[in-house]
């Protein structure tokens, strides 16, 4: 009795055309659906990591009144100049010793965005702090007294706002939306 090999006694096996076409177009509606539900999930998480952002900036402005005394003082000539890019440096290093980086400097999205265009696009950071006296208690003096505003209205309510308590608001809920 000769052997036959294994794979001769099994079954032939195989799809039909309507099977392949039926399972082509079950991926294919997954897919589309999975890529409506990623644009949405991916805002959110850049809205999340902005506010984390700011979040973390009003820890360490919080920190350098804290050990200085005083609200960081921007140099004058860097306002009178006009330089922007030298005021944006001079705040990033002005904060470095507390932890932040110029990644935190950065809204994401906003940071995508200029991506697209420019990838050495400016500015360099995307929250304006504000510019308070050399006095110890200024900065927390005025509760509706921002800390840091979001540049643009990237995240569909207005710019972020960093309050003094900490708290984060959207602009639209202070100034009125004209239709």
């Amino acid at each position: 009795m000769t052997r036959r090999p294994l794979f001769l006694a099994l079954p032939e096996c195989g799809f039909t055309l309507l099977e392949l076409l039926a399972v082509v177009s079950i991926v294919l509606i997954l897919s589309v659906l999975g890529v409506v539900a990623y644009k949405p999930l991916i805002a959110r998480a850049e809205n999340a990591k902005c506010l984390s952002n700011m979040r973390s900036l009003h820890t360490a402005l919080n920190a350098y009144v804290q050990d200085k005394g005083q609200w960081p003082q921007e140099p004058d000539e860097l306002w009178e100049q006009g330089n922007t890019d030298a005021l944006e440096d001079w705040w990033i290093a002005a904060l470095e010793p507390y932890g932040v980086t110029v990644v935190t400097w950065r809204c994401p999205t906003i940071f995508r965005a200029l991506q697209k265009n420019d990838p050495d696009a400016r500015p360099k950071t995307h929250y304006m702090p504000s510019k308070f006296d050399a006095l110890a208690l200024s900065p927390y003096r005025w509760n509706t007294q921002p800390w840091l505003i979001e540049i643009g209205d990237m995240h569909g309510k207005g710019g972020n706002i960093c309050f003094p308590d900490g708290s984060i608001r959207q602009m639209n809920e202070f100034l009125p939306v004209n239709p």
